[in-house]
């Protein structure tokens, strides 16, 4: 099971979020804002989280917890979408420094791609469950 927390004022991180709703068919994921008291209460309890101003997985599996940031964190979650399996393999095989440096790029660049803000699509009844916050 795992969390996403993402911007909430960012388009490209909300259309990651509406990506992920979409082929999560499992359901192993729940999404809350980067803005949020529930990740506030994560960074509290994980400390500091450098590198948070996109996306931050939090992956809880058999006893085990992890904290993945930049790309490890886009690289768990598309290991859990079945058709996305072979983008995560490829991916993943890349050194850490050069997959987080091209996740910085696309950050970097992410207001300028998808603009910011007020015009992201609000989850329906059925979706409402999968938002924390």
């Amino acid at each position: 099971m795992g969390i996403i927390f993402f911007d909430g004022g960012c388009g490209l991180c909300n259309r990651f979020v509406w990506f992920v709703l979409r082929h999560d068919r499992k359901r192993v994921f729940r999404f809350a804002p980067l803005q949020g008291a529930r990740f506030r209460r994560e960074a509290e309890r994980s400390g500091p989280l450098a590198g948070s101003e996109s996306v931050v997985v939090v992956w809880e599996e058999e006893g085990r917890r992890e904290v993945l940031l930049r790309g490890r964190a886009v690289v768990r979650v598309l290991r859990q979408l079945p058709r996305f399996r072979w983008l995560a393999t490829l991916l993943g095989v890349l050194p850490e420094p050069w997959l987080d440096r091209f996740y910085d790029l696309v950050a970097a660049r992410r207001y300028r791609l998808s603009g910011k803000g007020a015009t992201c699509r609000r989850p329906n009844e059925e979706e409402e469950r999968y938002f924390l916050d």
